[in-house]
């Protein structure tokens, strides 16, 4: 694996803007098994109507909900997606969603961290497309340091036959690939219906890009499958060369392994991911024996979002593409740092945690979130004499009136055991208590306030069992709810790193 191999993800801008009302199918055929054969039925929607296959874990959102697009980009940060390409296939740019991403990136990059860069993937009336493109955000210079460049110019996926000059000029343009089309030279697929995947090369011939998806659609309609029996196309449970008949299958990701392990055998400069977050199909008129006709998602298993979903396969799909956009630019995941006696590293957040919700999704639905407090900015870690040392930092002054729910709380794994700091915290008497995971206290640990916003606990490393060639992991959390579970990492408060996962630390 080379480290500058690229990985690229679909991502999708479209939610709220082909109407909002709220069919989930995955609902719908739980309660009515046959609901394919009862097209007139009142529980789904008109024809044209767009439907959710499942719930997203920050649920029925819209493109437009600035909350939701700021926990994206750190996520897709932390996986190292190197860029974003927006699906503008069907002839919308959807333009406003579209510099809504890029400006929420271009702020993060302001501050300092790595971004995922964004192009665009055209298609249909794509010389049309593309000049609306252009004009509506490459010439305006808009967040030009958010461009995904190759070669040396911005990147577009467009037919050039149909470009004007300028645009083939400002661009280096790669072309369409269908799944069902000849391959071409120079293509950039969204999908691929050949197993093993193929890998397209580029002008000279040199292997360039392969594609990996969660679940595949040979038979091209995905609803099929759900309504009818259909069972020529290859849901998410899919595996050594079947579909995997237990219900639950769907819950791991093993299509989606099958694809990036094959990713990984080519070694291809750049690997495209379908896809983050659509959710929605339209339905259409099928057959009379099929009368009901979902194209590109239909319910849990036969969809190909990564992103978290509530319940269900949860984050398992997210953590994996964590794991293989790493192993695919030749890393270990999770990453590893030592840390030495007498050493301190600082691990880096973001100042907009602490950043509420308040947006209306599909179905009217309101969706308020109070539950973030404080921005993390920083964790501190350091060791000297057999102590651990851990200074939060946060954007704004710390308030020790309000700790209620999880207040600036570090998890402390090591091997099966977890630990937490201010579990409770004492403001009274500047004692922060260590818990174990049955919330018996096990050790009390002075904390120092500092600057106003930066919040220090030493523990005895004794205490939570570490020595030298020992891992621990690390994880900050504050919220003013308590955790109910590992979701609440992903939607409640503000955690460092975002996510499940950890900082991992070798002791030496």
């Amino acid at each position: 694996m080379k480290s500058e191999n690229q990985v690229g993800l679909f991502y999708f801008l479209w939610l709220g803007e082909h109407g909002t009302d709220l069919y989930d199918i995955s609902k719908i055929t739980a309660e009515h098994p046959d609901a394919g054969y009862h097209p007139e039925a009142e529980y789904w929607g008109d024809v044209g109507a767009y439907h959710h296959w499942g719930e997203p874990l920050f649920g029925y959102y819209r493109s437009n909900d600035e909350w939701v697009v700021r926990r994206h980009m750190k996520l897709l940060m932390h996986a190292g997606i190197d860029f974003l390409f927006f699906d503008t296939t069907n002839a919308a740019i959807y333009e406003d969603n579209a510099k809504l991403v890029m400006r929420v990136l271009q702020e993060y990059h302001d501050h300092g961290h790595r971004i995922p860069k964004v192009m665009f993937y055209t298609n249909t009336a794509s010389g049309d497309t593309a000049e609306r493109i252009y004009r509506a955000i490459y010439c305006e210079g808009y967040c030009r340091d958010t461009w995904y460049e190759i070669d040396g110019k911005p990147a577009i996926i467009a037919f050039p036959e149909e470009c004007s000059d300028e645009v083939r000029s400002f661009f280096t343009i790669k072309l369409p690939q269908w799944p069902n089309e000849p391959d071409k030279i120079g293509g950039w697929p969204w999908m691929d219906f050949t197993r093993p995947q193929r890998v397209f090369v580029d002008s000279d011939g040199r292997p360039e890009c392969i594609n990996v998806s969660a679940a595949q659609h040979p038979q091209l309609r995905f609803g099929d499958s759900v309504l009818y029996g259909e069972t020529a196309n290859r849901g998410r449970a899919y595996h050594n060369g079947a579909n995997d008949p237990d219900p639950d299958a769907w819950k791991t990701p093993y299509n989606l392994i099958e694809q990036f392990k094959r990713a990984l055998e080519a070694d291809a400069p750049y690997t495209l991911v379908t896809g983050w977050n659509e959710w929605i199909a339209g339905r259409w008129p099928g057959s009379p024996d099929r009368p009901i006709m979902f194209v590109d998602c239909c319910n849990y298993e036969y969809s190909r979002d990564i992103e978290m979903m509530r319940g269900g396969y949860s984050d398992n799909y997210y953590l994996t593409l964590c794991e293989y956009t790493a192993k695919l630019k030749g890393r270990d995941y999770p990453a590893q740092t030592p840390l030495c006696d007498g050493d301190s590293k600082v691990f880096n957040g973001f100042r907009d945690g602490g950043m509420p919700r308040g947006h209306e999704g599909y179905g009217g639905i309101i969706y308020e979130n109070r539950t973030p407090r404080h921005a993390i900015t920083a964790l501190e870690v350091s060791r000297k004499d057999g102590i651990l040392s851990l200074t939060v930092r946060t954007a704004d002054d710390i308030d020790l009136r309000d700790t209620a729910g999880e207040f600036l709380r570090v998890y402390i794994t090591v091997g099966e055991k977890t630990y937490m700091t201010n579990s409770p915290i004492e403001p009274e008497n500047g004692i922060s208590c260590l818990s174990d995971g049955g919330g018996n206290v096990i050790c009390r640990a002075p904390f120092a306030l500092s600057a106003n916003n930066s919040l220090t606990v030493e523990i005895p490393e004794s205490a939570v069992g570490v020595m030298p060639g020992m891992r621990i992991s690390l994880k900050i959390y504050d919220s003013r709810e308590t955790r109910a579970s590992h979701e609440d990492f992903y939607d409640k408060g503000d955690a460092l790193p975002p996510g499940r996962d950890g900082i991992n630390l070798i002791l030496k």
